[in-house]
């Protein structure tokens, strides 16, 4: 048995050991938005975008597919209002940073020696820093809106590579809820530019 393990952790060593790899630090910015469902009888009327950043780093290895983990600092919010049963408006903004952990599968539809286009797929795991909500422009207790800590989406997106620059275009879709309390529905969508730079 430890035999058997033993040549299972070589062999994919070596694979890796053969296999292209390229790693780097990358830099983008976030358009996010919120979409909001209150309950039966409040629906939004209003899911504003907000601007954030991104940094961090990312790892790929493979040829034509290729696995492309990712670690980032990320920014991101956004904006809602709706009518409450009173027909009073009520605007609210929320702000977060979280580490993203994307892991991404690609292929590359053109793979020159300067330039190489791909497109990709993969889930993302977001781990919440900080958070801050407010009504009105009024700063609420973060307790009201009783966030959770992890969040769970799935992005697809597309990149061009040329020579030691890589340029990602990618669509964040929020899978979980954000909002604790009951009969609240809210998720964090978000379109993401980054330009990373391959160390090599």
């Amino acid at each position: 048995m430890k035999k058997s393990i033993l040549i299972i952790v070589l062999a994919f060593i070596a694979s890796v050991g053969f296999a292209q790899l390229s790693f780097g630090p990358k830099l983008g910015v976030n358009i996010s938005k919120l979409s909001t469902d209150i309950d039966e009888n409040t629906t939004a009327i209003l899911d504003a975008t907000k601007a954030g950043v991104q940094l961090g780093a990312y790892v790929r290895v493979g040829t034509k597919v290729y696995v492309q983990p990712e670690l980032l600092f990320s920014i991101r919010g956004g904006q809602t209002g709706y009518y409450n049963q009173a027909k009073e408006l009520i605007q609210g903004d929320y702000k977060m940073s979280a580490i993203d952990i994307p892991v991404l599968v690609g292929v590359k539809a053109l793979n020159l020696p300067l330039v190489k286009v791909r497109a990709y797929a993969g889930p993302v795991a977001s781990f919440v820093i900080s958070k801050n909500f407010s009504i009105n422009d009024v700063e609420q207790s973060i307790d009201d809106l009783n966030p959770k800590d992890a969040v769970w989406s799935a992005t697809i997106g597309a990149g061009v590579d040329v020579l030691m620059l890589t340029l990602d275009v990618r669509y964040e879709l929020g899978l979980n809820n954000l909002s604790g309390l009951d009969g609240t529905t809210l998720k964090n969508n978000m379109f993401n530019v980054s330009l990373g730079w391959k160390i090599f």
